[in-house]
């Protein structure tokens, strides 16, 4: 078994920490990835480091984007965003153990403290859980999955928009408000629930799409199936608005542009570590 080991924010790196706690945090990320290293080393097990961390610690380091083609399992050392990020580079991923050093860490399933356990329980062997991602197309152009949620906001602060909302070919809404949310039931517990959308379970099959700060107070969230295409179109001139695909990828579009959402070919798949989704939510929501 070879597994890959991606951590983007480590002390030592070009990025640089933004506060006290934040130092503390890419402290803690170069540790594990120490750690880690050492501990598989130990055990004779091979692997291999994204570049970002490999500058760090002084080792050859590969692409994120070529960790599936190489490793069994990706060991992601960071937050919620060191998940996020790994998984828009990988078109057909691996199963993922992300290890939270960040500070929610919902998609985390292993702690610094038991990181080293939940490894050696893989190295004997796994089960899978897979989560729906979303393919994004704007104009005919392809962006990056999302696993998350992908947002359509304002370029420009207190500047409210207008939008079509098909389902199927079907007008669903037509909305004014600062934005809109479409979401993946994974992401339903972060964005969008922010703006009031509903938590749902990660095995049904949907897609979420939660309106920013509506115009209307009757404009509600809707629950929509994720086996047909969502079409969301801006309707008003000289108001451009950018899509930002899981806080890291943004394009700008304006009036008339389509942005498609469709169920991604490739599932993001997890080392199932045994913590159900409720527990996840009692322990980390509340």
């Amino acid at each position: 078994m070879r597994l890959g080991i991606v951590s983007y924010y480590v002390r030592g790196s070009e990025y640089e920490p933004k506060t006290e706690d934040h130092a503390l945090r890419l402290d803690e990320s170069r540790s594990v990835v120490e750690r880690l290293l050492d501990f598989l080393d130990e055990r004779g097990v091979e692997a291999v480091v994204n570049e970002e961390a490999a500058v760090v610690i002084e080792s050859d380091g590969v692409p994120v984007s070529e960790m599936g083609d190489i490793a069994d399992v990706v060991l992601t050392v960071g937050g919620d965003g060191t998940v996020l990020r790994t998984l828009s580079h990988m078109h057909d991923p691996v199963p993922i153990l992300p290890v939270n050093t960040g500070r929610v860490g919902f998609l985390a399933g292993a702690t610094p403290d038991d990181a080293l356990d939940k490894v050696a329980e893989i190295l004997n062997g796994y089960e899978v859980e897979r989560r729906e991602r979303i393919a994004v197309e704007v104009d005919g152009e392809t962006l990056p999955p999302a696993l998350n949620e992908t947002v359509i906001v304002t370029s420009r602060p207190a500047k409210i928009m207008e939008f079509d909302v098909f389902h199927g070919g079907e007008l669903v809404e037509s909305i004014r408000s600062d934005g809109v949310v479409v979401a993946t039931p994974t992401g339903s517990t972060a964005y969008s629930m922010s703006a009031g959308g509903p938590i749902v379970e990660p095995c049904v099959k949907s897609r979420l799409v939660v309106p920013l700060a509506p115009f209307r107070m009757q404009v509600a969230p809707w629950v929509l199936g994720s086996d047909r295409r969502t079409t969301v179109v801006p309707t008003r001139v000289g108001k451009p608005a950018t899509v930002v695909v899981d806080g890291d990828e943004y394009v700008e579009v304006g009036r008339g542009d389509e942005v498609g959402f469709t169920r991604a070919e490739n599932d993001a798949l997890f080392v199932d570590t045994g913590e159900t989704f409720f527990e996840k939510v009692r322990n980390k929501l509340s």
